[in-house]
């Protein structure tokens, strides 16, 4: 293993935003969403509790969220499908980034991990694919941003389409990370943690109060070491820090500021054979995928590695954030925000993993692997800013909750991509592979590939409206936000005008409308109906020679209750859903030129519609269970149908899964003990499974069993905590998603003190 230490850049960011607030009006305080409230004034963070959710988790459930309109609202009176996972169930689980922590998700499957050399931190939720998440309610502007449970307070699911909240976001939903915040008192966490494969990591978390009105926090992270795959090992350094300051009485300011710098030789992507090979049939639904098989005498190991040791990707990721919360009165608050975040990452690599066979007595074995290189240098920066006015009224016995939004968002993407020419092949059975070496090799770098400078220009601006009628029994939600915006890509080695310069514009509305009953005490109902809109297709033509100018669209439907039973000891959510997708792009066909009056011996190259089409449809379900003190159950489950609904040019996609879609049926299942007094004193056990049923429509299911056992003692009268965690029990060969291998059985320690 390699690790190569960087200078930690020091990096000063701003961002200004403003928003103009409307005379005062007279008008009495609403009821409508009361934040849960601390236990004490002491323990209060220095926060405003209509923008924040700090102190409202209890253990693994939390009763307030911001993604349902980026205030805090009660979640049993949102007629929307929210989950959230707290940072006390992230460390339970073990969970270090957000891939880990999905896994316990309902609607929610992995296509690749963080560390992967493709799809990395890719999701579907509810059938789709999400790849730029959110933090703190901001768009992440890179599919590949990466993320460290150590700066996250919570990650919150908000399913379905919900470009009210998100502007442009799929539409199966959106995830919303929100990051730590200082607490109300001192307390200094320190962690060691190491993994049979090689990983050790360090992590220091310490909030301390600098008086009544301000308070810090900062996280420091450490974790270098090989992987399990042949020649991968992953290094990444995490600094955090962020400070609430009490301005006024009514008047809080929030900062924070994460650096990650990242140095791996990432796993390779899954091997393949062609489906037209003879060796497809050893594969799973002839899929390709060859890791973990025996070919016809030649073992492919689920480790396997044909792209070498030298493969390098260097990230680093600035966020800088500025938030400023100012009450004038009972009646209106003000949320201005601002927020910058760059992604720098270069990557040199290897590509080709289809093999190529021969026949050797008769019988087709691998034998080689063509092979070539990327050097791959790109940069994204974002300037976002957002503000919210909020106005609560009451007339009529009507609590009335106003929130106009407005939103900037300034993207600039600047990538350089080389490949080489063919390097020296792979050759099953030889000791030494030339390409592993020749890829370092800058002069071989000749054939450029992209040289993008892209640049998008976004504004949104909402209004949402909450009621609360009935004594607080009944809420109604309705909003809608328009948004606009101008994308300009530019790449002068493009091969036509259009691949050297393309201006699209965007421009959509997005309704949101629902409505949730309490029943009674414990229970719950909510319906609502939402849009989303995913932008538009850029670097594609239609069969006129015209830029695609459709906005690619989602409409979702929503029936559902959430409980709360016994005291708060039970919460139980469940909602049956339709997402439809609208506006996908597929190629165009001779028919549809012939169609459209035009000669297809002129209409030449690569012409694309937009008519696909696709829908999701199924129930999700979540639980949260405290049955005695020391013992909780949490657990979720799918079941959907992700399927196509519209392709002219291919009739028999239709009815069929999605382009790497996920089964029908997941479920997870995870549960904590402590241990009573007496013997077992300070004794903790975990156990968890994560099941995916067979019906992928590219790669197998599988269900995977975690544990884990921790003891906690009073060592030099300090609290320290001892855990060993095992992943993956049964130590199976499993696929987390299209090209993402689980790891096998994986041991990890790890100790915990709190000064």
């Amino acid at each position: 293993m390699n690790s190569c230490p960087r200078p930690l850049r020091v990096v000063s960011l701003g961002l200004m935003a403003a928003l103009a607030v409307a005379p005062a009006l007279q008008a009495q305080t609403s009821a409508v969403s009361k934040p849960v409230a601390s236990a004490t004034a002491s323990d209060e963070p220095i926060v405003m509790s209509e923008f924040n959710v700090a102190g409202t988790d209890d253990g693994w459930v939390a009763t307030n969220a911001l993604s349902g309109t980026r205030t805090n609202m009660n979640l049993r009176e949102l007629p929307r499908s929210i989950q959230v996972v707290t940072s006390e169930f992230m460390n339970d689980i073990g969970a270090l980034t957000l891939t880990d922590a999905t896994d316990f998700m309902s609607g929610i499957t992995n296509v690749g991990n963080q560390d992967q050399t493709n799809d990395n931190n890719t999701y579907q939720v509810r059938g789709f694919r999400q790849n730029k998440p959110y933090r703190n309610g901001m768009r992440e502007p890179f599919a590949g941003m990466l993320f460290d449970s150590a700066t996250m307070d919570r990650v919150e699911v908000l399913k379905g389409p919900s470009s009210l909240l998100a502007g442009v976001a799929e539409p199966g939903g959106m995830f919303n990370s929100v990051s730590k915040l200082p607490r109300p008192k001192r307390e200094i966490s320190l962690t060691v943690r190491g993994d049979n494969w090689g990983m050790l990591r360090g992590e220091i978390d310490a909030s301390m109060p600098l008086g009544a009105r301000l308070a810090t926090r900062l996280v420091l992270v450490r974790q270098a070491g090989d992987a399990w795959q042949q020649f991968a090992w992953a290094n990444r350094t995490v600094y955090y820090g962020s400070l609430s300051y009490k301005v006024a009485e009514n008047t809080r300011y929030t900062a924070n500021l994460e650096y990650i710098d990242y140095l791996a030789c990432p796993p390779a992507p899954r091997s393949t054979v062609a489906s037209t090979s003879p060796l497809a049939a050893f594969t799973w639904h002839r899929n390709g995928a060859i890791n973990g098989l025996d070919l016809n005498g030649t073992y492919i190991p689920w480790d396997f590695n044909p792209l070498g040791p030298n493969n390098r990707r260097t990230q680093r990721i600035v966020r800088a954030g500025n938030q400023v919360e100012h009450r004038f009165n009972p009646m209106f608050s003000l949320r201005v925000a601002g927020n910058f975040t760059r992604m720098h990452r270069i990557d040199r690599r290897l590509s080709g993993t289809q093999i190529s066979t021969r026949v050797v007595n008769g019988l087709t074995v691998p034998s080689t692997t063509a092979l070539s290189s990327t050097n791959d240098d790109e940069t994204v920066n974002t300037y976002t800013a957002q503000g919210d006015l909020v106005g609560r009224f009451h007339y009529w016995r009507i609590a009335h909750q106003a929130i106009l939004g407005a939103e900037y968002i300034d993207t600039d993407n600047h990538r350089i991509r080389d490949n080489t020419p063919a390097l020296t092949p792979y050759v099953f059975g030889g000791t030494v592979q030339p390409a592993w070496t020749e890829m370092l090799d800058s002069s071989r770098y000749t054939l450029p590939n992209n040289r993008l400078n892209a640049h998008a220009r976004r504004r949104g601006y909402s209004l949402t409206n909450v009621f609360a009628l009935f004594d607080n029994r009944a809420h109604l939600m309705a909003g809608v936000r328009h948004d606009e915006g101008t994308i300009i890509n530019r790449n002068p080695i493009g091969l036509d005008a259009l691949a050297r310069y393309q201006r699209v514009k965007e421009n959509a509305n997005s309704p949101t409308v629902g409505a949730a009953y309490r029943v009674n005490e414990w229970l719950s109902v909510f319906t609502s109906s939402s849009r989303s809109f995913a932008g538009v297709p850029v670097s594609a033509i239609d069969i006129y020679g015209k830029p695609l100018d459709k906005q690619v669209g989602g409409k979702g439907y929503d029936v559902g209750i959430k409980t709360a039973l016994f005291q708060n000891r039970v919460f139980f959510n469940a909602a049956g859903f339709q997402v439809d997708q609208i506006n996908g792009t597929r190629q165009a066909v001779t028919s549809d030129i012939i169609e459209a009056g035009l000669d297809p011996l002129v209409v030449t190259g690569a012409r694309s519609i937009q008519d696909v089409s696709a829908r999701s449809r199924g129930w999700e379900s979540d639980v949260t269970v405290k049955l005695f003190d020391g013992y909780q159950i949490a657990g979720t489950y799918t079941n959907l149908h992700a399927y196509v609904t519209a392709n002219k040019s291919n009739p028999a996609a239709v009815g069929g899964p999605v382009s790497q879609g996920p089964g029908r049926e997941s479920w997870s299942f995870f549960h904590k003990y402590d241990l009573p007094g007496g013997l077992f004193k300070g004794l903790t056990l975990t156990h968890g499974v994560v099941f995916r049923d067979s019906r992928r429509p590219t790669v197998p299911g599988f269900t995977r069993q975690d544990a884990s056992a921790s003891f906690r003692a009073t060592i030099f009268q300090r609290r320290v905590a001892f855990t060993v965690r095992v992943q993956n029990l049964q130590d199976i060969k499993y696929w987390e998603g299209f090209q993402s291998r689980g790891a096998p059985r994986t041991t990890s320690f790890s100790l915990n003190t709190r000064l």
